[in-house]
């Protein structure tokens, strides 16, 4: 394979992130390209900030019935979506393109969504993408082959990508194990800590935000400034209790295939927050567990691990 051009396209909660990456055929490693946009679902005339998405039961109920039923409010909020990614796409013309979107799907959209509208038909709409990628497993392949990541070189190791929801990751005997695939293995939104939380609820940025405004009735909208309040630390006991519990459930899956993790990352917006403000928080997740633990605060990679899936 020769040395090429490709595009990934990240599709967040709020925003759609596009990089460039260039792939070495000696290494079979991407490295991000000159081209980086994004484009935020708020410019959109009728995305809809308040929106609330149908409660989870329900969506998994419908999903296992085979009988969706969207409402007007999410079939409203999946078109500005679908529009802000076909607004990209054109912008990104004579490259190859992978795509990466959050939740449960099949091969031809969004079936599940924890934090944002399902979009069954979203491929119709998709018509130069050959799949829809899972956004999990795209920012494990870019932490694991991207010269940015910090997953390279290991064989088994686990990732918690922090933004909205949590993004779940496993690299194990130097594979990437697609957890929407693999039965008996529960994702953050999945594990609950009470019959209120859940790992995600506690341990994503969103969550802890969302938690802390609904208990004190406030309108915080970044980690940075929740930190900033007196009572932070409880918000942060809580998120270190589920950060362990998460890594004890990937710990007992691994040893009961005769494996050891080697290291664990946390990316995205719970990584770049560890990196940027007090040296103390960082230390309080490493010293949470035994096993190494590395921040990545890159946010680009689950675009490169969307371009690699498609150049390969």
């Amino acid at each position: 394979m020769s040395d090429d051009l490709v595009l990934g396209i990240d599709c967040g909660a709020t925003k759609v992130m596009v990089q460039s990456g260039i792939l070495c055929s000696k290494t079979n490693k991407i490295s991000p390209g000159s081209f980086h946009k994004e484009y935020l679902y708020s410019d959109h005339p009728d995305w809809n900030p308040q929106f609330d998405p149908v409660p989870i039961a329900t969506q998994k109920a419908e999903y296992s019935s085979h009988n969706i039923s969207l409402t007007h409010s999410e079939i409203k909020q999946g078109r500005v979506i679908t529009e802000t990614i076909l607004k990209a796409i054109e912008e990104s013309q004579d490259h190859r393109i992978g795509l990466c979107f959050p939740g449960l799907k099949d091969q031809n959209g969004i079936l599940v969504m924890a934090n944002g509208p399902r979009i069954p038909n979203l491929k119709n709409h998709l018509k130069q993408i050959k799949s829809i990628l899972n956004d999990s497993d795209c920012c494990v392949m870019g932490e694991w082959k991207s010269t940015i990541g910090q997953m390279q070189n290991i064989d088994n190791g686990i990732y918690i990508g922090g933004g909205t929801g949590i993004a779940d990751g496993m690299i194990f005997n130097g594979d990437l194990l697609r957890l929407n695939d693999l039965k008996g293995v529960q994702r953050s939104w999945e594990i609950h800590i009470d019959p209120r939380n859940t790992v995600e609820s506690l341990l994503s940025p969103a969550g802890m935000i969302n938690n802390y405004n609904k208990n004190h009735k406030t309108k915080i909208t970044s980690l940075a400034t929740l930190s900033n309040q007196r009572t932070f630390n409880v918000t942060l006991e809580n998120a270190l209790n589920a950060f362990s519990m998460l890594v004890e459930n990937r710990i007992r899956f691994f040893n009961s295939q005769g494996k050891e993790i080697q290291r664990v990352v946390i990316g995205q917006r719970l990584g770049q927050f560890l990196n940027e403000s007090n040296v103390e928080y960082k230390e309080k997740f490493k010293k949470t567990i035994e096993i190494p633990l590395k921040i990545s605060s890159d946010r680009r990679t689950a675009a490169l691990g969307a371009a690699l899936a498609i150049a390969c």
